[in-house]
């Protein structure tokens, strides 16, 4: 549901990782994309991030799930063969123009943050979320009884943060 801390979470979590790698140099890519993206938008951006050190995060990016191209582009993303190798099989003036090719092995990560309930989605879409799901860990973080939203609210304050963001003291918090 809205408002648990999702993409808080994962962005917090890939900037530990990233300050980590600051002394290596083979560095986390990572990437927070929010908002929209179209089929060939999405196709781009996961030819910028196709390396194996590479983080997308789709965050509220819920056209990608109900169009039907952006589907099949994701899906084979994240295909469960060794190797994944997406292609864009329609001409193209932009790709040309920035050199990015009909065709590339991705080796990239992806995370999806959405508040679509997959169960709860019926037509064509479904049999493409199904296939999404069967290639992927999905998390369903539902918080729907008063015990399950007791225990939200007790591990957010016990993270500490709401001492110094929100002014309280310790007791407060």
């Amino acid at each position: 549901p809205p408002g648990v801390g999702k993409s808080y979470g994962v962005e917090q979590e890939i900037e530990k990782v990233q300050m980590v790698q600051m002394l290596g140099s083979d560095r986390l890519r990572a990437e927070v994309v929010k908002g929209s993206a179209t089929p060939i938008g999405l196709y781009q951006t996961l030819y910028k991030y196709s390396d194996e050190n590479c983080v997308l995060v789709f965050d509220d990016c819920d056209s990608i799930l109900l169009e039907d191209v952006s589907l099949n582009v994701l899906k084979a993303a994240l295909d469960s063969s060794k190797k994944r190798t997406i292609h864009w099989n329609a001409d193209s003036r932009l790709l040309r123009s920035e050199g990015i090719p009909n065709k590339f092995d991705f080796k990239g990560s992806v995370i999806f943050i959405t508040n679509i309930k997959f169960d709860k989605v019926r037509g064509k879409v479904k049999d493409h979320l199904e296939a999404l799901m069967s290639r992927c860990h999905y998390l369903d973080l539902t918080i729907d009884t008063v015990r399950d939203k007791l225990l939200r609210i007790k591990q957010i304050a016990q993270t500490g943060t709401l001492f110094p963001a929100y002014g309280m003291t310790h007791e407060q918090e």
